[in-house]
């Protein structure tokens, strides 16, 4: 007889498992398939589990399954200051073993209303844990007559209370899963809507800057407004292209270049053939904020060129290359053919383009290389 009860033990214990692989989330159901199947099995009538709340000063039910009646109900509530011997019990992980409830020192302060409410004679508790946090107890209460628990039926109820805390973790698992899913939604949503925004704004900004550059007829202030026009383009273009590719952080540095270069050549058609463009497809994410200072030091390079060296010099080429090199570096190039000028030189004259790009170029987390006399070109190396 007593082989025969191992053998089903065993048995119900590894289809109780099971559960734990279904993807269930409705918990009233687990519990009933538990019950069921484990009330059966110890041939005792209630089964109920109950989690602490958020200080643990009471247990909530998740769920009480009586076999008499058939009936499953929840949210009954214990609390520590009626029962705290036993409260106590529990958080010093004890296993509590009580086949007379009521002379049990941890359980007799259940004895006057609990157990006579559901006629409750004996009692198995264990504790619930989590990652190693106490979270609740698993209970199985015999009603009527008393009951002693043979070896083998505690190590199964400790079993299943494993199995039942595994459903536990899960369940939690997938609710913290599921709330993290809708706050990156919420997140991506806010940030199409913010980066539509702030492109809308720059868009505007340059339309603005058009209507006013299509009034004025001194050709200094024309290229001043055009000056600025490509600034805020550089900056525009970084948001257009997180729209348009579903990204909101970062975008791919080679097409960025090529979308500033495409520009530059409409803005100013007289030059267009003058541009020598070697910019490699490399897969090379940037982020955004990165993309800005870059796209701005670009503009401004491309700017001082058109301005002090397009008119200057004979066969004006200006040239940009970006290059994957050895040692997982990338190397991007801007210059032109003129006759070259002293960065530092310039630099410490206080010139607010080149103050510009100096600033800008050390935020980066790039090497930078600044022209020298007889040289007209930038370098700028980044780790891939």
């Amino acid at each position: 007889m007593v082989e025969e009860q191992e053998v089903n033990l065993l048995e119900e214990l590894n289809s109780i498992s099971k559960i734990h692989f279904l993807k269930r989330d409705d918990i009233d159901a687990i519990m009933i398939d538990f019950a069921k199947r484990i009330l059966f099995c110890l041939k005792m009538e209630r089964m109920n589990v109950w989690l602490f709340n958020q200080d643990q000063s009471a247990l909530i039910s998740i769920g009480e399954y009586d076999t008499r009646t058939k009936h499953f109900s929840k949210n009954s509530i214990l609390l520590k200051r009626d029962h705290p011997i036993y409260f106590e019990a529990l958080v010093s992980n004890e296993i509590i073993i009580a086949e007379d409830i009521s002379a049990h020192p941890l359980t007799k302060e259940f004895s006057d209303k609990y157990a006579k409410e559901n006629d409750i004679c004996t009692l198995l508790d264990i504790p619930l844990r989590i990652s190693g946090e106490l979270v609740g107890v698993m209970c199985y209460e015999k009603t009527s007559i008393k009951k002693e628990f043979t070896k083998d039926e505690i190590s199964f109820c400790l079993s299943v209370s494993f199995v039942m805390a595994s459903n536990l973790e899960s369940r939690k698992r997938r609710a913290v899963q599921d709330k993290l899913e809708k706050l990156l939604q919420e997140k991506e949503v806010l940030l199409r809507e913010i980066n539509h925004r702030v492109k809308n704004n720059f868009s505007i900004l340059i339309s603005l800057l058009r209507l006013r550059k299509n009034k004025v007829k001194n050709e200094e202030s024309i290229a001043l407004i055009e000056e600025y026009e490509q600034r805020i383009f550089s900056m525009l273009k970084i948001h257009d292209m997180l729209e348009k590719n579903n990204r909101f952080s970062h975008i791919n540095l080679s097409d960025y270049i090529k979308e500033l270069i495409i520009e530059f050549r409409v803005t100013y058609p007289q030059i267009n053939h003058n541009f020598k463009v070697n910019v490699n497809y490399l897969a090379f994410l940037i982020s955004s904020k990165k993309a800005i200072h870059l796209g701005l030091i670009i503009s401004e390079i491309l700017l001082n060129s058109i301005k002090y060296a397009s008119g200057k010099t004979k066969d004006y080429e200006v040239q940009i290359s970006l290059q994957q090199k050895p040692g997982y570096e990338i190397e991007l190039q801007i210059g032109d053919n003129g006759s070259g000028f002293d960065f530092k030189d310039l630099f410490n004259k206080h010139t607010l383009g080149l103050e510009l790009i100096k600033d800008l170029a050390d935020s980066l987390d790039m090497r930078s290389q600044f022209p020298v006399k007889n040289n007209c070109y930038y370098t700028f190396n980044f780790k891939m």
